[in-house]
């Protein structure tokens, strides 16, 4: 092989490396579409849903919950309806299941439902000590979902760094563990 073949071949793989991985660390879901969303790694993904849950969440701070179970089946049902309708939004599509799962159970008792207490953190009242004692699956599933709270209000194009969100998770463990009555929701708003 040539060596301007050679160089030609070496230049797209970067490119395309370089691409790819700023794909991976920045996102801005609320101007996401779904061609885009799919396109997402799948690691990816979830990260920003819950991210987009958390921007998405409506009443009072202290009563808000990061549901971990409805979200994550909500990932897989997102990635299939986005694939049927590639230039749809996706923060539209994810606020239509919020208000899908609302209502039926606001009609149905006239008050929602909390979900199983093991699924739903409360990061505005959570201490620090009960965020150290979450399954270090959930962790970062809190963290995500906080960011995109705490983004709530604030300009249309706001964006989930996934690569400095993923290494703030031990960040706030170590942190969390040295004052364990501390305020999570204090602690982490101090990164944001």
């Amino acid at each position: 092989m040539n060596i301007k073949v050679m160089m030609a071949v070496l230049g797209a793989l970067l490119t395309g490396m370089i691409t790819q991985q700023a794909m991976a660390e920045s996102q801005t879901p609320e101007k996401m579409t779904c061609k885009e969303f799919v396109a997402l790694d799948d690691a990816v993904k979830p990260k920003v849903v819950y991210w987009a849950e958390g921007l998405n969440r409506k009443g009072k701070p202290v009563d808000s919950v990061v549901d971990v179970d409805e979200t994550d089946k909500l990932v897989p049902v997102l990635v299939t309806e986005c694939k049927e309708t590639p230039e749809h939004l996706l923060m539209k599509k994810i606020k239509e299941h919020a208000a899908q799962k609302a209502a039926p159970v606001a009609a149905a008792s006239g008050v929602p439902q909390k979900p199983a207490a093991a699924a739903t953190p409360k990061p505005i009242k959570m201490t620090c000590k009960e965020f150290v004692a979450l399954d270090d699956a959930v962790k970062p599933k809190v963290v995500y979902w906080a960011e995109g709270f705490s983004k709530k209000g604030k300009p249309v194009d706001s964006v989930v760094d996934v690569d400095e969100t993923d290494r703030l998770v031990p960040v706030l463990v170590t942190e969390c563990k040295e004052t364990p009555k501390l305020s999570f929701w204090q602690k982490i708003k101090k990164h944001f």
